[in-house]
């Protein structure tokens, strides 16, 4: 009897216990999950919050010029005023900068001097009978654009100057010709750039322009129509050439004469036929024409000798 008395006081007992502690547990786990959603939110308010407040430091460090004044983002007119000095690179000042491109389907080079905003320049082929058209123009800094005119007004470029192109540095534009009423885009891509006007475009060579590039025109003449002697005549010797694929030493005008058609071959020929004999590469070993297959310079007991062949 006892024993069941005891029974009857312990189970209650136990089944509060076990109340007790269930009560305890789901508190404890509810309190826990309220504190956390706060915490997550407090960390992304604090984010955002410094996101705002560095976005006024990540714009004054492009404050050259507050957006407000001008309508265009601050960012992009920093990028734009670092620009326009590369994109002036192309044409230098006081420099003369060739190009070679076309107009159309038409391949043509130009030279063109800038002096400030002044522009002269100077329009020519590969075709020898070709003449030289003079224009002048402007480079207006802040578009980095430009406009050429012939002298007479029939010509007229008018286009802009991109740096770092995938083709290099280059101009682009419409190109217009009053009397044919011709009208083409123009893609021009800078060559080399000698800093003197274009009367004095080979200063290292020491010799006036019209000399240095009648003796261009020589070499490609007498390439052109094979006058074999005629060329062999224009070499300054011993000479070293490749003939089937090794290099060889020639010492005279008859044993070139000898080994001709080995030497200017088809394709030398064909690579040096659209070459340019104007506004010609220069520097202190001399004048190059085409892409590097002739070499010649000044010397002192012959005249202009050519002293390289890149067969």
């Amino acid at each position: 009897m006892k024993s069941d008395k005891k029974m009857f006081i312990i189970v209650p007992l136990l089944v509060l216990c076990l109340i007790c502690a269930s009560y305890v547990i789901t508190t404890k786990f509810i309190t826990s999950n309220n504190n956390s959603v706060p915490a997550e939110e407090s960390a992304s308010t604090t984010a955002e919050q410094e996101e705002v407040s560095s976005a006024p430091e990540s714009a004054a460090s492009y404050s050259a010029v507050p957006e407000s004044a001008t309508g265009i983002p601050v960012e992009s007119t920093e990028k734009a005023t670092g620009d326009a000095s590369k994109i002036q690179d192309i044409i230098s000042d006081q420099t003369t900068s060739v190009f070679d491109g076309a107009v159309g389907e038409r391949n043509i080079g130009m030279a063109i001097y800038r002096n400030g905003s002044e522009l002269t320049a100077s329009l020519f082929t590969a075709n020898e009978e070709d003449p030289e058209t003079k224009l002048l123009g402007t480079l207006n800094r802040d578009s980095s654009s430009f406009v050429l005119t012939s002298e007479d007004g029939s010509i007229t470029f008018e286009g802009s100057l991109s740096p770092d192109t995938s083709k290099g540095d280059r101009l682009t534009g419409s190109f217009k010709n009053t009397t044919d009423q011709s009208e083409h885009e123009f893609h021009l891509t800078l060559s080399h750039s000698v800093g003197s006007p274009l009367e004095g475009r080979y200063p290292l060579v020491n010799a006036d322009a019209a000399d240095v590039e009648n003796f261009a025109r020589q070499i490609k003449l007498n390439i052109m129509e094979d006058k074999r002697q005629e060329f062999a005549d224009l070499i300054n010797y011993p000479i070293n050439v490749t003939i089937n694929n090794k290099k060889t030493g020639i010492n005279s005008s008859e044993e070139f004469i000898q080994h001709y058609n080995d030497i200017i071959t088809s394709d030398f020929k064909n690579k040096l036929s659209d070459s340019y004999t104007k506004y010609l590469f220069s520097n202190s070993m001399g004048v190059m024409l085409g892409d590097g297959e002739i070499w010649f310079d000044k010397f002192h007991d012959q005249g202009f000798r050519i002293y390289a062949i890149n067969n």
